[in-house]
């Protein structure tokens, strides 16, 4: 079982849309990551999503936001919010 099933966790990337995408750019706002509020998973997007994993140093650089990009997302978010 992968990690996505685990968690039962539908990867996001370019072409993806809803309130989730919405969330995560919202919270990518808040950690000092630039990308337009609308839901909508576009180019923009992915460069700010590969430039975050890159920031990282220990996510794969490919512009998908799966279990554990959205697992380091959610803890630099939880750092910089306390």
């Amino acid at each position: 079982m992968s990690r996505e099933e685990e968690y039962e966790f539908e990867p996001l990337r370019l072409g993806s849309s809803g309130a989730i995408v919405l969330m995560i750019q919202k919270t990518l706002n808040s950690i000092g990551y630039e990308v337009e509020s609308n839901g909508i998973f576009d180019k923009k997007m992915d460069n700010v999503v590969r430039s975050f994993q890159k920031d990282s140093k220990k996510l794969p650089l490919d512009g998908v936001i799966g279990v554990d990009t959205m697992e380091e997302i959610d803890r630099i978010f939880s750092i910089t919010n306390h």
